[in-house]
């Protein structure tokens, strides 16, 4: 069962990656400036963007969590939301 937009938000940085690793299903890629974006669905309705620096080769210490597709408008020349499991 997928953990909740809420409960996922209570949790500590590390434990928020280790659930992004364990439920996501990648969404896309974009760039924000020195960063790379990549949205994850998570089920339950809710995506998580993971930040990570390319030229530094680490993860970034902060992600963005959103339940509106809404928030995908960045993504959408390459994603289809019937392409995803949404729950």
């Amino acid at each position: 069962m997928p953990t909740t937009h809420y409960a996922f938000r209570a949790l500590p940085f590390e434990q928020q990656i280790v659930l992004v690793w364990d439920e996501r299903q990648h969404v896309a890629t974009r760039y924000e400036e020195v960063d790379t974006v990549a949205p994850y669905y998570m089920g339950g309705a809710s995506f998580v963007e993971l930040f990570y620096n390319p030229i530094y080769n680490v993860l970034q210490d902060r992600l963005r969590t959103f339940v509106s597709t809404a928030l995908l408008e960045p993504y959408a020349s390459v994603v289809n939301l019937d392409d995803l499991a949404l729950e």
